[in-house]
């Protein structure tokens, strides 16, 4: 098998630090947030994407085989007083990509989650089961391409797929396959954009090894008329290295234990991306070189298992670490500095370190008596509250899973001491908005899972629900409120209150049990 032969070079020096960007974006699990200018309240809608099957349901399999629904909320419609649950509904097979099977391989399955392009024109949709990868207009709703990840020895999935903020390429986390892919963004001379390519020559292989790649990605155009092509370009290489290019195994028991790639997120500099894994530890990716290549590897003494969250604000990059399995309790939020080299540079492992560390201490208990009575811990979603006026970053806004609490961290110095910034937690149970659907075994388990900051003219977050059915994480992600749940902020913007839940149903063949199962909400804002 292959390795990468240790420079002989010096390094070069790391690359600059990043800025707080005003590139615009919703905050999906792990992305970068900026500052949008001040919208009026109808300036925006809310998309919500929904795990649930929607088609596919016989006897045999009474809860569905594939499918997923968008609901489209209009932001004039949720700033009235109640807000107004009229949304759009998409079926994600039905109505956006009919001819996936034909096409790809495999229907469309399990809508895992959204990400708008950092202008708002495109949404990023991601089948976390089937692997896929769908481009829709955001403005028209009508869909643009559906691409499939590479399938390996291990899996072929889309767990998330983030933008790069230049809005160049779109990072995909395929988690089983434990590969990071690229699709790139073709434009004219105009800028307008002319296609999205899946540049199979970028992918990275978090493991390595030969007869890792056993099926190359896959490209359908849904609309060869509309002048945008959607192609495969390149072959993604098998027998890719095992080691990372200090010489370490990439994949190892003690160092990094299971490397499903869960979110890369990528840093304002445009260069490099932070990929959180299953198992624990991260690697810090130069995702513009073709192939997408290590600059900086963490193992599990640094970085725990599961993370998720990511956000850069304030010149450091934000991230968190979840539960990793059924009773185990972990609640942990890293800020790490920004300055990585380039390729083919690369630094000494676990370096550098996290500036400061956020741990909750049950972290590793084990639910019952080591634990208290709230119960174990799962942090997950991850918030960033701006200024109305300014724009500038106040507070993030940490959820968590199974506590259905919120911790809060001021954004200000000293950076080296994340347990000084908190600013405080605030329940979104005991509100009353949050009540029992159909075959929830018990109520008021609100059970956030990703969220977004609004635009509008009340501070806000929009945050998915989770129901009593849940499709990923059942450990960690069992509700009682399917839906769109309304967070109501403070005026200081560090707490807040669960105003509303705009709640969402897929029933089942014999009807007695709610199985949707909302995993992602982002604001898009609309074009004036």
């Amino acid at each position: 098998m292959s390795r990468f032969a240790m420079p002989s070079r010096a390094r070069r020096p790391a690359g600059h630090a990043g800025i707080d960007t005003g590139l615009g974006g919703a905050v999906l699990a792990a992305l970068l947030v900026s500052a949008p200018p001040a919208f009026a309240a109808t300036d925006y809608e809310v998309w919500v994407s929904d795990q649930a099957n929607t088609q596919g349901f016989s006897a045999a399999a009474p809860t569905g085989t594939h499918g997923g629904r968008l609901w489209i909320h209009d932001g004039a419609n949720l700033e009235r007083t109640p807000p107004v649950d009229k949304p759009m509904t998409l079926d994600a097979s039905k109505d956006l990509f009919p001819t996936a099977d034909v096409s790809t391989g495999a229907h469309v399955a399990r809508l895992h989650g959204i990400m708008p392009s950092p202008d708002h024109r495109f949404m990023a949709l991601n089948f976390v089961a089937s692997g896929h990868l769908g481009i829709v207009d955001g403005r028209t709703k009508r869909p643009l391409c559906l691409f499939r990840a590479t399938g390996s020895s291990t899996g072929r999935q889309n767990h998330m797929s983030i933008w790069a903020p230049s809005g160049r390429s779109l990072l995909v986390a395929n988690q089983n396959g434990r590969l990071l892919e690229r699709v790139d963004v073709k434009r004219g001379d105009d800028g307008a954009v002319t296609g999205f390519d899946f540049n199979a020559a970028a992918s990275l292989d978090l493991v390595g090894g030969a007869g890792r790649i056993v099926a190359q990605p896959v490209a359908a155009d849904m609309d060869g008329g509309d002048g945008i092509a959607c192609t495969v370009s390149g072959t993604v290489a098998d027998g890719q290295p095992t080691t990372t290019p200090t010489g370490a195994p990439k994949q190892a028991a003690g160092l990094r234990p299971a490397n499903t790639l869960i979110c890369p997120i990528p840093s304002s500099s445009d260069q490099h991306a932070f990929a959180t894994l299953g198992g624990g530890g991260m690697f810090v990716v130069d995702m513009r070189s073709t192939p997408m290549t290590i600059v900086a590897e963490y193992d599990t003494r640094l970085v725990r298992a599961a993370g998720c969250g990511g956000v850069e604000a304030a010149g450091f990059m934000h991230l968190n670490t979840g539960t990793p399995a059924a009773n185990v309790s972990e609640f942990t939020l890293y800020r790490f500095p920004l300055a990585y080299p380039s390729a083919p540079s690369f630094n000494p492992a676990n370096s550098p370190a996290p500036v400061a560390v956020w741990a909750d201490p049950d972290n590793g208990k084990q639910a019952g008596a080591a634990l208290p009575a709230g119960g174990n811990r799962d942090a997950h979603g991850l918030v960033l509250a701006r200024d109305p006026r300014s724009g500038a970053p106040r507070y993030l806004h940490q959820m968590d899973r199974i506590r259905n609490n919120v911790e809060v961290f001021r954004l200000a110095p000293p950076w080296n001491d994340l347990a000084g910034s908190h600013a405080g937690s605030y329940s979104l149970s005991g509100s009353g908005a949050c009540g029992a659907t159909a075959g929830a075994a018990r109520s008021d388990d609100p059970t956030p899972d990703l969220g977004d900051f609004s635009v509008g003219r009340v501070p806000r977050i929009y945050v998915a629900l989770r129901g009593p059915a849940p499709l990923t994480v059942s450990h960690a992600a069992d509700g009682s409120c399917p839906g769109l749940g309304i967070v109501t902020l403070s005026s200081d913007l560090k707490s807040g209150k669960l105003s509303h839940v705009l709640p969402t149903t897929v029933l089942g063949t014999d009807g007695t049990k709610n199985l949707s199962d909302p995993h992602a909400v982002v604001v898009r804002r609309k074009a004036r």
